[in-house]
């Protein structure tokens, strides 16, 4: 799978890279398949490893948020509940890790299929997935805000654009981000939902990666995993206040057009 400092490095930048919309999966896809030698079915699945240690660092972060959602779910299941807000955040996590699932998991088995996509024809792919990132970005930036409360349809629309975060470029704290403020939330509660839908739908990846039989549990994945907790920890307070003030767009697109040039040299 990967030697010990490989596991270290991959960490380290999965912790930095997870809280700007700048797709870490992406991110440790292109060094995997640049420096390490991976191929796009063998870097996939480490990529999705890492996120253990963010979602752990994102558990954290948002423990409150958390621990309002958890005291509220006897109520919210027996339809007692008076926390309107938390009954429609909880709502919204349900429908969006569902609709995550439903779509992210063939584009998993889709990408890993290919076993001998490398170099490279994968770093093109990945840059061609950064674009569309960036230029969605793009499209969000500097759309009005207003306060209102989550609804179903933004648990769909949101759900759905998620799962297509499971290919390597495609930026989820991007698409998501996105998608919220398309749909008129502030930034700052956009990338606050953002973080806490990722930690069901992350649970639920890697409960289907081992599943699957996809990764090797040794000493050097649980030392990725280490010092991707350690790093996201101690980056996300600081990288949460700069995504919100710093416009990423073009810091993806002109790192996907030079992925692209790649292939042509």
């Amino acid at each position: 799978m990967l030697i010990f400092e490989e596991a270290l490095i991959l960490g380290i930048i999965q912790g930095i890279s997870e809280w700007l919309p700048i797709s870490s999966e992406g991110m440790t896809s292109l060094v995997m398949i640049n420096f390490f030698g991976k191929s796009l079915a063998e870097a996939l699945p480490i990529s999705i490893w890492l996120h253990i240690g963010t979602m752990f660092a994102a558990i954290v972060f948002l423990r409150k948020d958390i621990y309002g959602i958890l005291r509220n779910i006897p109520r919210y299941a027996k339809r007692e509940s008076l926390e309107k807000n938390v009954n429609a955040t909880t709502t919204f996590l349900i429908i969006s890790t569902i609709l995550t699932g439903i779509i992210g998991l063939p584009l998993i088995l889709f990408a890993v299929g290919f076993t001998d996509f490398s170099g490279k024809a994968a770093t093109a792919f990945i840059g061609v997935l950064l674009i569309v990132t960036g230029f969605l970005q793009r499209k969000a930036a500097g759309r009005e805000e207003v306060l209102k409360r989550i609804g179903i349809i933004d648990s769909f629309i949101v759900g759905i654009v998620q799962g297509f975060s499971a290919l390597p470029g495609i930026s989820r704290s991007g698409i998501t981000v996105s998608a919220l403020l398309l749909r008129k939330f502030d930034a700052e509660r956009a990338l606050r939902l953002s973080f806490l839908m990722s930690i069901p739908a992350v649970f639920a990846a890697e409960v289907g990666l081992l599943l699957m039989d996809m990764i090797v549990f040794d000493v050097n994945s649980l030392a990725a995993i280490v010092s991707s907790f350690v790093f996201g920890l101690l980056t996300i307070s600081a990288l949460f206040r700069v995504a919100k003030k710093i416009d990423f767009s073009w810091f993806c697109i002109v790192l996907g057009v030079l992925s692209i040039a790649v292939f042509f040299v």
